[in-house]
């Protein structure tokens, strides 16, 4: 009987021994640590629009951004607004952007969004750490429509005046969708033909755009004095004669349609007040 007690007693202190090695600890020992925090998720800017994709010098274009964030409240959130040019009003997600009045157009803007979150607690004489993030919205044109179509008309009647520049130039602004470009060339190859400009006056009365910006209208009062090259046969235009100097003054009036994100030359015709010598064809009227 004791030779089998001290068998069992030594068998028990060998499984103690083996528990121990195979890291079975005594009842006391160190106590498993829980996994560190997962750090701060930077925000998240899925999109920044516009509601217009074309806007007017003086008029406000207001941008959305559509933000998340995984620990922090979009409310909470920073948003800083910057552009180029123009001024901005209102704060966070929610914005207006007013394009410079002085601004050369057309041009197109692009406004840029930095959303910044800040997080944890500031160490002792510093700042809380943040996380920042950048982007763009969708390009917006801005035009300056009244500029534009007074500033075009200009253009193309002062190339008419200039009896040097071809045909083609003149019409460079006029739109392929509109039969004013080809009657145009038309005109201005004859008066090519029949007349030298000497002198010329110009003077813009008004451009105006439709209510949806598509289309306008431009009246320039306009005067041209001329030496007459050739008197084509066969017409019923009187006292026609070669080096003769003829005068003629109305108005210039064009139209214009919006393309291609550009204004564009349409159709022209000519208001004659007074001509003298009587003679068609130098600004024909249609």
């Amino acid at each position: 009987m004791s030779r089998l007690r001290s068998a069992a007693l030594l068998g028990a202190v060998m499984c103690v021994a083996a528990i121990s090695g195979c890291g079975g600890g005594p009842p006391g020992g160190p106590t498993p640590q829980p996994p560190p925090p997962a750090a701060n998720q930077p925000p998240v800017i899925d999109s920044v629009v516009s509601e217009v994709q074309r806007a007017e010098v003086g008029t406000e274009v207001i941008f959305t951004a559509t933000v998340r964030d995984a620990e922090t409240p979009v409310s909470q959130l920073i948003f800083e607004w910057a552009a180029d040019a123009g001024t901005f009003n209102g704060a966070g997600s929610s914005i207006s952007w007013r394009p410079p009045d002085n601004a050369t157009t057309p041009a197109d803007f692009v406004i840029r969004l930095t959303v910044r979150e800040q997080y944890g607690t500031a160490p002792a004489g510093g700042e809380r750490p943040e996380h920042r993030v950048t982007a763009n919205s969708n390009a917006v044109r801005v035009h300056n429509s009244v500029k534009e179509l007074g500033d075009m008309a200009m253009r193309f009647l002062n190339d008419f005046a200039n009896s040097s520049v071809s045909a083609d130039t003149c019409v460079r602004e006029f739109s392929n969708s509109c039969p004013g470009k080809v009657v145009e060339r038309s005109q201005i190859q004859d008066n090519r033909r029949d007349y030298d400009v000497l002198s010329f006056s110009l003077r813009l009365r008004e451009a105006v755009p439709s209510s949806d910006k598509m289309s306008g209208r431009m009246r320039v009062n306009c005067a041209f004095t001329s030496r007459v090259k050739v008197c084509v046969p066969g017409t019923s235009v009187p006292n026609c004669t070669v080096g003769a100097i003829e005068h003629v003054e109305g108005d210039c009036n064009t139209t214009a349609v919006y393309e291609q994100g550009r204004w564009w030359l349409c159709d022209s015709t000519f208001d004659n007040a007074k001509l003298n010598p009587l003679r068609t064809g130098f600004f024909s009227s249609r």
